[in-house]
């Protein structure tokens, strides 16, 4: 009798074995369903976006002035990251005192304050050793009273000295990324009271868009350079964050008016009210009909922005009412000019990098434009054909 059982318990087991992995199926089939349908949901909402990118990159690739830019700007860029390896008074590599100190010049441990390579070459001792950067001066490292106003090609200093014994070219390499900073920071900043102000005002309309137009009038009036000389007059200790909200709270209008009325006219259009009458939230009226026609003045305004920034905080520096704790600066290296008209070096290099700079920016920002803009891109390729 026992014998005859067996086999109907195992049928039974079996199929509740099989009900189980049908569950299971069941479930992971349904998992996955909804995994394709967010990852679907997703590609819609991305959609405008990544194909307008697309495009766009497509377009920058075809031009050959927007990559002459880039490239400068990938070079400045670098020379930024890695100001303190180019051009520092510590050592990129050495062995002092018994312990071995990777990227000093970066890091700047205690154990190697008040000493620069020079000191170190002099009080050497058997065990010791050092691997020095290309220039062997920081940016504030001020020389000896026979080390000032060197011409270029002098030993020590490729490009010269300035009237205090500073490197010139040392000034230079480190005014990169200072320019680089402020101007990336502060477009930053414009960008994002822009674009939101300017959106905001378009879409909702009535009284926020008169309030945000006034606002806008008002700053506008204001002369950059003038609101920027008297606050860091006014604040009694201006940091490098005084000057950037000033020009990024100075700076923000133009955009704000471009995304503004790149909202009304999107707002007029058959597709916007098409997806009103289908039902459509106005948040999603806003991003997925609206906004993508507005990234692409605000991705411009960016590339013009830094360009700007980069030129108001050298004119600043240049008259020397800049922060105090700034780093090296070119306008302040060309302002050392002014005393001393004979040291034609502290004109040409710093303003020759600075020019570089703002050129390509020009190029890159003129470049986006014309890609962005669906009426210019068809001119720009037959342009890039031709070329």
């Amino acid at each position: 009798m026992s014998d005859e059982r067996r086999p109907s318990r195992s049928s039974e087991d079996l199929s509740q074995e099989q009900s189980v992995a049908i569950d299971l199926s069941r479930r992971k089939d349904a998992s996955t369903r909804d995994l394709r349908e967010s990852l679907y949901q997703a590609q819609r909402v991305a959609a405008p976006y990544v194909t307008m990118t697309r495009i766009a990159f497509g377009t920058l690739a075809r031009n050959r002035l927007a990559r002459a830019g880039a490239l400068v700007l990938a070079c400045l860029a670098m020379l930024a990251v890695f100001a303190d390896l180019a051009a520092s008074d510590l050592p990129l590599l050495c062995r002092w005192h018994g312990s071995v100190y990777v990227l000093p010049a970066v890091v700047h441990p205690a154990e190697l304050s008040g000493t620069d390579v020079t000191r170190m070459r002099r009080d050497a001792g058997a065990d010791d050793w050092i691997i020095a950067p290309l220039v062997e001066h920081g940016p504030r490292e001020q020389g000896a009273e026979q080390d000032a106003l060197l011409p270029p090609l002098s030993a020590g200093h490729p490009l010269g000295t300035d009237e205090h014994g500073r490197d010139v070219l040392a000034r230079v390499v480190h005014g990169a990324r200072t320019a680089l900073v402020h101007g990336l920071s502060a477009s930053m900043v414009l960008v994002l009271l822009g674009v939101g102000l300017g959106a905001l005002a378009g879409f909702a309309g009535g009284k926020i868009d008169g309030l945000v137009t006034r606002i806008v009038e008002a700053v506008t009036a204001i002369p950059t350079l003038v609101l920027v000389l008297v606050v860091v007059a006014s604040v009694p200790h201006a940091t490098t964050a005084t000057l950037l909200w000033t020009i990024a709270l100075t700076r923000w209008t133009v955009l704000a008016r471009l995304v503004r009325a790149e909202v009304l006219t999107s707002l007029g259009t058959d597709y916007v009210n098409a997806a009103r009458a289908l039902g459509a939230s106005a948040t999603r009226v806003l991003w997925r009909h609206v906004m993508p026609n507005a990234i692409g003045p605000a991705i411009v305004a960016a590339a013009f922005g830094v360009a700007s920034v980069v030129l108001l905080e050298a004119a600043v520096d240049f008259l020397h009412v800049g922060a105090p704790d700034t780093m090296a600066s070119w306008g302040e290296a060309m302002g050392e000019a002014r005393s001393h008209p004979g040291a034609w070096w502290l004109v040409v290099f710093p303003g020759a990098t600075l020019l570089a700079a703002l050129v390509a920016l020009n190029l890159v920002g003129d470049a986006a434009r014309d890609a962005m803009d669906p009426r210019l891109r068809g001119m720009v390729g037959d342009t890039s054909a031709r070329e």
